[in-house]
């Protein structure tokens, strides 16, 4: 048996080590102020933005969340006490690659690819097959920026009004990074988590 989680439902640290905004971060109302990526004047006129009223009506945030950031040790020994043998998880886009764009591999932040190293790793020495969510709706902020033209998954071309792709190569470096750096030891990989709810419900 086994479980799953998402990244920004568990880890916390929102803005340490090199972490960018995440749109979660915005909805949710964190201070982003100086984060990479962060500039969100598009949807609120003074920083940091308001917390959503649907969010702030159950308290949510992912600030802190239960702290995983840092306790990661303690729980895969909680995980390998209760004979769990298979874990999915997300990597935060947002921290691999703090204002989404992967710029060559200069965007890409290695205090974040060394954290999820020794996860994965820790969770084979503990017996435990981690099976990786590349996309569990924290886009990067930076890449969520109508006024420049960065509309994220739903970017549309001005004259068509259909979409045009314009996130895809940063996704594709996004994945192929993930690919290459973790894939010796990440077999299974899920590509969206429940696409019909981040597009349909969130922006439909």
């Amino acid at each position: 048996w086994g479980l799953g989680t998402a990244s920004y439902q568990i880890e916390g640290a929102y803005r340490e080590d090199g972490r960018g905004a995440s749109i979660w971060d915005t909805f949710s109302g964190a201070d982003t102020v100086g984060m990479p990526g962060a500039n969100c004047s598009y949807c609120c006129t003074e920083a940091p933005c308001k917390i959503n009223p649907a969010m702030k009506a159950k308290g949510a945030t992912g600030n802190v969340a239960c702290d995983h950031w840092h306790t990661c040790e303690d729980d895969i020994a909680l995980m390998k006490s209760m004979g769990l043998k298979h874990y999915r998880f997300s990597i935060a886009w947002p921290r691999v690659i703090p204002d989404g764009h992967y710029n060559g591999g200069l965007g890409v932040n290695q205090k974040a690819i060394d954290w999820y190293n020794e996860f994965i790793n820790a969770l084979h020495d503990a017996g435990i097959t981690p099976y990786v969510t590349l996309y569990h709706w924290d886009l990067p902020q930076g890449l969520l920026y109508p006024a420049a033209g960065k509309g994220g998954w739903y970017s549309v071309d001005e004259a068509t009004g259909k979409p045009d792709g314009w996130i895809l190569p940063e996704w594709k470096a996004y994945v192929d990074l993930c690919f290459r750096t973790f894939g010796d030891r990440v077999k299974t990989w899920i590509t969206f988590n429940e696409a019909w709810t981040f597009t349909f419900l969130a922006s439909g």
